[in-house]
């Protein structure tokens, strides 16, 4: 099955001893070491911008990471009629747990060398399409507006599912802190921190989560730049601690600490704390659901959705709780 691709292989100049397929790519053992192998739909432009980042990453000492391979054009990525296929360094190792505390302060501290390693990244104005820096606001003020539209939609069907009940029944209350932690971020120094970022070009990952950081060798890895971008630093913070405090329970003692760790490696203004505080504080997850939910197809995997609004509102107190406890840790 391999065989068909040997034109790819020699224009990245790699030898292919064996390999299996995996989820949607394949895993080589080749000459140069372990590689990953697959089909990709993705802009060329959003490939070099990758393929920049990571080089930059690397060449900063942040090297545990799935570089792209260059191809004998010097592209990151090999076109062959109409596809593209790129090749990535690999390596054999399993998710990160998100139920081990020490793997996750060791997640956490990666990231904080993460941000560290990624601020003035001098090629961001050739990318201006992947620099986000000043667009979260009208982001969430984007999805409150879908939740609103969503629940007029609702009301407008005859007959309702038990994930519409589900959803009614919560919704003001979820919608309440959204609008909120809006309203709070609009008022707080988020355009104060942006202006100081945009001088900084500060690469994010985009998706720093269980499923994209490996141990292996007894070792962290980075994999997956796929959601890379320019903007503010704090968001992967955010993205990865709602992970890992949706999975225990919104403990807070675990989440204060993860930020503590962060912090000592990656200091946090007080506008970024703000900043992650709101964060927080958006019912991100409640919007996620509902949006998947209504805008692929109603019919589609209810009882999963239903599961997951229902574990989210079973969390509801619990995530309050945190969020009055890094207030306060906020306010010393």
């Amino acid at each position: 099955m391999l065989e068909e691709y040997n034109n790819i292989f020699e224009q990245f100049q790699v030898k292919v001893k064996n390999g299996y397929k995996g989820r949607g790519a394949y895993i080589l053992d080749t000459d140069k070491g372990l590689k990953l192998f697959k089909e990709i739909r993705m802009r060329k432009e959003k490939i070099k911008f990758m393929y920049e980042i990571e080089e930059y990453l690397h060449n900063k000492g942040f090297t545990n990471i799935d570089r792209l391979n260059v191809s004998i054009n010097h592209d990151p990525y090999i076109e062959e009629d109409g596809t593209l296929y790129i090749l990535k360094n690999w390596v054999n190792g399993r998710e990160i747990f998100f139920n081990d505390e020490e793997e996750i302060y060791k997640a956490v501290k990666n990231l904080a060398i993460l941000s560290k390693s990624g601020t003035n990244f001098p090629r961001g104005s050739k990318y201006k399409n992947y620099i986000k820096l000043g667009t979260l606001c009208t982001k969430l003020n984007k999805h409150n507006v879908e939740l609103v539209r969503i629940r007029n939609k609702i009301r407008r069907v005859g007959k309702w599912s038990e994930f519409d009940i589900s959803f009614l029944s919560s919704f003001h209350y979820y919608h309440q802190k959204a609008v909120e932690a809006l309203s709070l971020m609009e008022a707080s120094g988020y355009d104060k921190l942006i202006e100081h970022y945009k001088k900084k070009n500060p690469i994010i990952h985009g998706q720093y989560i269980h499923h994209n950081i490996l141990v292996g060798n007894k070792k962290l890895y980075t994999m997956n730049f796929d959601y890379c971008n320019i903007d503010l630093p704090v968001i992967d913070l955010y993205r990865l601690l709602r992970k890992v405090l949706e999975k225990n329970d919104w403990h807070v003692k675990l989440g204060i600490k993860a930020i503590d760790i962060y912090n000592s490696i990656s200091p946090l203004s007080t506008e970024e704390l703000q900043t992650l505080l709101y964060l927080i504080m958006y019912p991100e997850k409640f919007w996620k659901i509902s949006n998947y939910y209504f805008n692929l197809n109603r019919a589609w995997k209810p009882k999963q959705s239903l599961i997951k609004l229902n574990k989210l509102i079973a969390q509801k107190d619990k995530k309050e709780r945190f969020v009055k406890a890094l207030q306060k840790s906020l306010a010393k």
